[in-house]
């Protein structure tokens, strides 16, 4: 090897040392939310954190999916509880909360100002947010504030205008919630929009090193790097 290209060489080299060092740690993604997260009425494996997960992992991400559900959950609580679900260290939060605020009485008005304190919380950290809406309940402009991500119905495949479609909820809940193939479904359709989230966190860990990822040069993932939020 040329003495010219041996620096180059090396720098190479380095980038890509630094590159497995970025990636030794899992992306961690934490769910929030109500029953609707928790699981209610499923087993571990079926409900839809661990079903995305497994989603992920299948299309090589090297991600952990922390279930942070609470059955009954309102918005309110959730804040209350914010920094014990959130470990220091994740990277991806997807917030789907507000159900159980219609059930309980609280205002709209107090709903979107908790989202709008848990998106901003989330956002201050560094942490890239999917912040989910649902049937009658649109959150976008709390996520565009925040630039955070939106994702406009969680039961999007799974319900019509807000009623659940036969075969996808508990036979014998009245609620209605959501069973195992309900969860499959759901994962089907949001996980490319987590995808995506995951994604932009691993470009960002390659630091100079992102020349050697292809699939970190695309237009659409280097405007999104521009505007990332530096974690603190």
């Amino acid at each position: 090897m040329s003495r010219r290209l041996l620096p180059i060489a090396l720098a190479a080299l380095g980038m890509l040392l630094f590159a497995g060092g970025a990636e030794a740690d899992p992306i961690r993604v934490v769910a929030f939310g109500d029953s609707n997260t928790a699981g209610f009425g499923v087993s571990t494996t079926n409900k839809y954190p661990a079903q995305l997960e497994r989603a992920l992992q299948a299309r090589g991400h090297d991600v952990e999916v922390i279930n942070a559900g609470v059955s009954g959950d309102t918005t309110a609580g959730a804040l209350r509880r914010f920094e014990a679900a959130f470990p220091e260290d994740t990277d991806v939060a997807i917030v789907f909360l507000g159900r159980n605020d219609m059930r309980f009485g609280l205002s709209m008005e107090t709903t979107r100002r908790n989202l709008g304190e848990i998106v901003g919380r989330l956002r201050a950290r560094g942490v890239e947010v999917i912040l989910a809406g649902f049937h009658t309940r649109d959150f976008s402009d709390i996520a565009a504030v925040h630039n955070a991500s939106y994702y406009p119905d969680f039961f999007d495949g799974v319900a019509v205008n807000g009623v659940k479609k036969a075969g996808y909820a508990l036979f014998w809940d009245i609620v209605g919630h959501l069973n195992a193939r309900g969860y499959e479904e759901v994962v089907a359709r949001l996980s490319p929009a987590v995808e995506a989230q995951v994604l932009k966190v691993f470009c960002n860990r390659l630091g100079d090193a992102i020349i050697f990822a292809p699939e970190c040069q695309t237009a659409e993932m280097q405007a999104q790097l521009g505007s990332a939020t530096v974690r603190r």
